[in-house]
């Protein structure tokens, strides 16, 4: 494991904990529903490996599109409307590769890295402006 994927799992496992842990129940769905999602496609690559589950990581994205909108309904933060935008070009970048029948190589590798980075960050925003709002009814 090269130093870059050690620093991608701890902030993978670390920040959606931090989020369990400070954040309010906005930040708590969130960081269940993006653990959920790393933890299905990670189970599913190592099952089938990731060059075989294209539409299975598409499905899963698109789950967590759907999830977070629902989450973005209820709560019009603008740290979910920056993780949705992570996440939608997480979706593309897996439609891209797989609609266009093209081997997963560094740049799909870059773009997934760089959408997982916003999408943590977003929820890293999330936790820290949780303690300026009011109470949730």
């Amino acid at each position: 494991m090269s130093a870059i994927e050690a620093i991608l799992l701890a902030l993978s496992v670390g920040v959606p904990l931090v989020a369990f842990i400070a954040g309010k129940t906005p930040e708590r769905v969130a960081a269940l529903i993006f653990a959920l999602n790393i933890a299905a496609s990670v189970l599913s690559g190592n099952i089938w490996g990731f060059r075989d589950i294209g539409n299975l990581l598409l499905t899963f994205d698109g789950l967590m599109a759907l999830s977070l909108m629902v989450l973005a309904i209820r709560y019009s933060y603008l740290w979910i409307a920056l993780l949705m935008g992570a996440m939608s070009g997480y979706f593309a970048i897996h439609a891209y590769y797989l609609m266009t029948h093209r081997p997963l190589d560094e740049t799909f590798a870059l773009m997934s890295n760089l959408a997982t980075l916003v999408a943590l960050l977003s929820i890293a925003i999330g936790v820290v402006t949780s303690r300026s709002r009011p109470a949730e009814p």
